[in-house]
């Protein structure tokens, strides 16, 4: 991990790190936050949440370091920078590689969270309650959006407030497909803000431009041989053809509703110019 993260520091280009600092080489910690924009309440949360190899972290007996998890370091880091931003005022996303909402199924399987309850560990400080409780308890009703990857889909999935007099206490996860699966789509988000009191957090899947003969090209043509081949979720086969479904693992183009909190949209109210609802 520590030669993987100083690689981000050892370049030319910027910013130096791409959000990681010398801090988090030396401690091995490879999450961290920011503030994209400094007028703007938003806070990113960018939380390491795959299965380390430290001891503490470790399925029994070990399997794959596929599995979604966290220690008791970064539990803490999270809970820490989440009260920060609740207490600040700002609007949060966390950001990860493995989704939220394989916790919910329990599988066992590489992929999902490694072991019933909540977190992995033997030390863990959440022990029976969930990580997805404590998002939905309304402690957290700025945080508004899970982002991940790691099981190669376009899905959208909605965790609803367990109060129907509080709907700010839910959120959204987005998980976004892998560049190397085809169609080979990123993914672009616009947060806005409504007239309503709310916000819409805008999604849209892209084409990038792809010129012949390119790294880019050929990457392509390997993405739409592997799931001839193996017939991967992303592409259903047809007699005559291949092609995508609609959901989950197609385009995935969506407008998300946010409600806001009082205080959040007091705070909001003078930011920018409302789309009309």
């Amino acid at each position: 991990m520590k030669a993987w993260m100083n690689e981000f520091l050892n370049t030319t280009s910027n910013p130096v790190g791409h959000g990681f600092t010398q801090n988090n080489v030396n401690n091995n910690f490879a999450s961290y936050s920011f503030e994209p924009k400094a007028n703007i309440p938003i806070k990113i949360i960018m939380l390491d949440d795959t299965q380390s190899e430290q001891s503490e972290d470790v399925l029994s007996p070990p399997a794959p370091y596929g599995n979604g998890s966290l220690d008791n370091a970064r539990y803490t880091w999270l809970l820490s920078e989440l009260d920060k931003g609740q207490a600040e005022g700002q609007l949060m996303i966390i950001a990860t590689h493995v989704p939220i909402d394989v916790l919910l199924f329990q599988s066992g399987k590489t992929g999902s969270w490694g072991v019933p309850g909540a977190l992995n560990g033997a030390d863990t400080c959440i022990k029976d309650t969930s990580l997805v409780t404590i998002l939905n308890s309304g402690k957290y009703p700025n945080f508004i959006l899970w982002l991940a990857g790691h099981q190669h889909n376009n899905q959208v999935t909605p965790f609803k407030s367990p109060d129907s007099n509080h709907p700010e206490y839910g959120f959204w996860e987005v998980q976004t497909a892998s560049l190397r699966d085809f169609p080979q789509q990123f993914r672009t988000f616009d947060i806005v803000r409504n007239s309503d009191n709310t916000i819409s957090i805008i999604i849209t899947n892209v084409d990038p431009a792809v010129a012949d003969g390119s790294p880019a090209a050929m990457s392509r043509v390997y993405a739409v041989a592997a799931n001839q081949l193996y017939n991967t979720p992303d592409m259903v086969s047809t007699a005559n053809s291949n092609t995508l479904p609609v959901t989950p693992t197609g385009v995935y183009n969506a407008e998300l509703i946010v409600p806001l909190s009082p205080e959040m949209q007091t705070k909001i109210q003078n930011y920018g110019t409302p789309i009309q609802k």
